[in-house]
């Protein structure tokens, strides 16, 4: 059931009332350009996705349904239109440029932090290629630290869906940073 303060709000915004659509605005923006930010990992694009959001919210206030809640729904529609955005963006750019990395022995400070940059740099891709749903999946608990089950309401799937594309990611992020799982004290790889 949607909570009192937020059906006010939503009863408001099909009355067509912009204070509303600001109220909402104010209120979500910032949570909604983290959450499409970890999905499209820029911050232009992030924005922009968000802006599409309330757009649409704006066009469709008199049709919009909203069961649960209205940041659950508009959580959901941030990564839908996230995903919708990568996959746009996927036509025009190619990861085939990027080189393998160096191997490296570490051994003193300045390698340390080498080996530290190059994990991170490998993990960041190794997320961003991520099958698009498990990415969402692996971004909204992890970055977002929603639970299984607001991630299972946001994304419209099963709760048992989301454990399996959980476990996908752990499984897919391991294999790809495999070679670099002595460096790793990263507690979100062992976790599930």
């Amino acid at each position: 059931m949607i909570p009192s303060d937020e059906r006010s709000l939503v009863a408001a915004l099909k009355q067509n009332d912009r204070s509303a659509i600001n109220s909402i605005f104010l209120k979500y923006h910032a949570l909604l350009c983290r959450v499409s930010f970890h999905l499209v990992q820029d911050r232009e694009d992030a924005k922009d996705v968000v802006q599409e959001v309330f757009i649409k919210l704006w066009r469709n206030r008199k049709e919009i349904n909203i069961s649960h809640s209205l940041e659950a729904y508009l959580k959901r529609a941030v990564v839908n239109t996230s995903l919708n955005h990568i996959e746009s963006k996927k036509k025009f750019i190619s990861l085939d440029h990027l080189e393998p990395a160096p191997d490296y022995v570490i051994g003193n400070v300045v390698e340390e932090q080498q080996a530290s940059e190059e994990l991170s740099l490998r993990l960041d891709l190794a997320i961003g290629n991520l099958p698009l749903r498990t990415k969402a999946v692996f971004t909204l608990i992890r970055f977002e630290e929603m639970s299984y089950k607001e991630v299972s309401e946001s994304m419209s799937i099963s709760l048992k869906a989301v454990e399996k594309e959980m476990m996908k990611a752990l499984k897919l992020l391991r294999h790809a940073l495999k070679d670099y799982l002595p460096l790793l004290i990263v507690p979100f790889l062992n976790a599930v």
